[in-house]
This record gives structure tokens, C-alpha cells and sequence, in this order.
């Protein structure tokens, strides 16, 4: 038994993102496929007084563009990155394990990244450091798959040599089983269920950013 899981690389990404990344044996950041607008792969929210708020990367895109998601580029007219950083100082600075972090998100804020991806991919290498999530992750980009849809996912899978996939409940949809099991591939399904139990029992909210999961939490499960 091989999982490979699959995801698009977000900003901050929340806790589902590095749970999803926990339970594959191989993770493809899906990094090659065409950005959509009003998505989280350049914003995502924090907890600030008890208030959720949205942090929003500027980027430089255009409506309809079919630019693919490596390619897009950041916007540096304004100095979101001090903004960006004073917000998350301001809001866990305060708990005891935000100073096993401070450091290295200080230093990716310090950088001036070209793409949204690289700066994507240091957040999320910073995160799986701590967590010490040590499934190997690579980018679709890099793995000269040409094709698109399942077709993508599953010649994925083939490149892995994995024989389960990773998909949310109810996306029948949009992954057709019937398809992936023509292939000798069979669905692994989240259990959202068991997620939003431990949440409620730890106290924290699993639709933020992995920030509000890290600054109480040094174990990820």
C-alpha cells in the first residue's frame, strides 16, 4: 500500500493542507496548474484579538489570463510583508511556542521572493521542519507530466508506483472512482470527522492557518 497525496500550494497553508501531507507516503505540490482567482494560494486567514482576518500576498495577475500557478509573480508596491509580519507578532507572540518559530518566519519575511510559489514552499518547508512531517514532497513541475485533470493525478500515481489516492468525500464529481480504479488505483478518503473532533477537543480552529495550530501544539496528529 503507497498513498500519494496531491494539493495546490497555499500561503499559510491551514491545518487540513500539512494533515493531508501527514498521512501520504509521497506529496505532489500541484504547482503547474492554472491559477484561479479568489482561491487561497495567496492569502489565507489568522486569529488576531479573537477576530479572524485575511492575509492577502499582492500579486501580478489579470483576469482570465491562464497563467499557471509557478508563474505567478508577487507585487511589491506596497510593504504587505511588514504588514504581513506585525499581524502575526501581534497575534502569537504570546504563546510560549511561537518563539520556536519567530526566527525563521522573520527570516522568510526578510527575503523578497519573485514567485508566489517559492515564497509558498518556504512556508511550507518551515511547518513540516517543525512538525518533523518527514513525507518526501515534490513539484508537479518538476516531474515533466504533461497531462492535465485525473489524467495528471493518476499518471502521478503511476510515476510513485502508488496504489491509493487522496481525496476529500463527496468529490465524485470532480474524481470520477470509476476511473482511478480502471487504473488499479483505489481512493483514500479524509475523515474530516475525526479532524474536527480533535480540533474541538484541543481548542483550535482547523480552518486557519497552521499558525493557530503551531503556536499551541508542538506534535502534529
Amino acid at each position: 500500500m503507497k498513498i500519494l497525496g496531491c494539493v495546490q500550494p497555499t500561503y499559510l497553508p491551514w491545518y487540513w493542507f500539512f494533515y493531508r501531507i501527514k498521512i501520504s507516503d509521497v506529496f505532489v505540490l500541484l504547482d503547474d496548474v492554472e491559477y484561479s482567482k479568489n482561491n487561497s494560494f495567496n492569502r489565507n486567514k489568522i486569529l488576531n484579538n479573537n477576530k479572524e482576518i485575511m492575509l492577502t500576498v499582492p500579486i501580478n495577475y489579470k483576469n482570465n489570463s491562464k497563467t499557471k500557478l509557478n508563474d505567478i509573480t508577487i507585487n511589491y508596491d506596497r510593504d504587505w510583508r511588514k504588514k504581513h509580519l506585525n499581524t502575526i507578532l501581534q497575534s502569537y507572540s504570546k504563546y510560549s511556542l511561537f518563539k520556536n518559530l519567530e526566527t525563521d518566519i522573520k527570516n522568510i519575511y526578510e527575503k523578497k521572493f519573485d514567485k508566489l510559489i517559492d515564497l509558498n514552499f518556504e512556508m511550507i518547508k518551515l511547518f513540516l521542519n517543525y512538525f518533523q512531517i518527514s513525507t518526501k514532497i515534490y513539484k508537479s513541475s518538476d516531474l515533466n507530466i504533461k497531462s492535465n485533470s485525473n489524467k495528471k493525478l493518476i499518471e502521478l500515481c503511476k510515476h510513485f508506483n502508488a496504489n491509493y489516492f487522496i481525496v476529500k468525500p463527496n468529490t465524485e464529481n470532480y474524481h470520477p472512482e470509476k476511473i482511478f480504479n480502471q487504473n488499479m488505483i483505489k481512493f483514500k478518503y479524509l475523515d474530516y470527522s475525526k479532524i474536527n473532533e480533535e480540533s474541538i477537543r484541543k481548542k483550535f480552529n482547523p480552518r486557519l492557518s497552521i499558525l493557530d495550530y503551531a503556536t499551541k501544539f508542538r506534535e502534529f496528529n
